[in-house]
């Protein structure tokens, strides 16, 4: 994975709202009815606890079984171009959800329209390799992109996203409407930054 940093435009302090049974971290029963408890954590801290966890939310999405060599190449036939093309429409795709699905709380057409992997939104990651691995960006670009391992405002949109397709999962009988919101905008937030970064690459 590239190395990369945090961006001067992002606030490290900004937080995320994560409910706790959607981590694998387990707790003796107090009684027999479990109270799920909301915490709020900063983006640090929400990296830390999740990095495990986002590759299982994003691969949750069915997708055609690739070649073993697959992961290696992952990016390497998109163009610089084709991949700015492809955030755009993720952004696109989450103005959708946030209108046609959010108003009305119909988290369960929600989820399942995430779960298409033909979605772009399912698509970042091979995409964002594409840009970083690409000489269309800038070295200091690259950095303030970063990726889930090492922070940057692409790590903004896995946890985002992850967090989004969590809170909606069929085991969570009653979603919270302002997580999924918040999820919503902040992913949004970050797709622009990287978009924003790209342009000013000339892309």
């Amino acid at each position: 994975a590239t190395g990369f940093s945090t961006p001067s435009c992002i606030t490290t302090n900004s937080q995320f709202r994560i409910i706790q049974p959607l981590h694998a971290e387990t707790r003796p029963p107090k009684t027999t009815t479990t109270t799920t408890t909301t915490t709020i954590i900063n983006r640090q801290s929400a990296i830390q606890k999740m990095a495990f966890v986002i590759p299982l939310l994003w691969s949750s999405s069915p997708v055609p079984k690739q070649p073993a060599n697959a992961k290696s190449k992952a990016g390497s036939n998109i163009t610089p171009e084709a991949a700015v093309a492809s955030l755009k429409k993720s952004r696109e795709e989450l103005e959708l959800v946030s209108k046609k699905y959010l108003p009305k709380k119909d988290y369960t057409g929600m989820r399942e329209y995430l779960a298409d992997g033909a979605l772009n939104l399912n698509r970042y990651e091979e995409n964002a390799t594409a840009l970083l691995t690409s000489k269309a960006l800038d070295a200091e670009s690259k950095k303030e992109i970063g990726t889930i391992r090492r922070y940057g405002v692409g790590a903004d949109v896995i946890i985002m996203y992850g967090g989004l397709k969590a809170e909606i999962e069929e085991e969570n009988e009653a979603p919270d409407f302002n997580t999924v919101k918040s999820a919503i905008r902040r992913t949004m937030d970050s797709l622009d930054e990287i978009i924003l970064i790209c342009r000013s690459n000339g892309l």
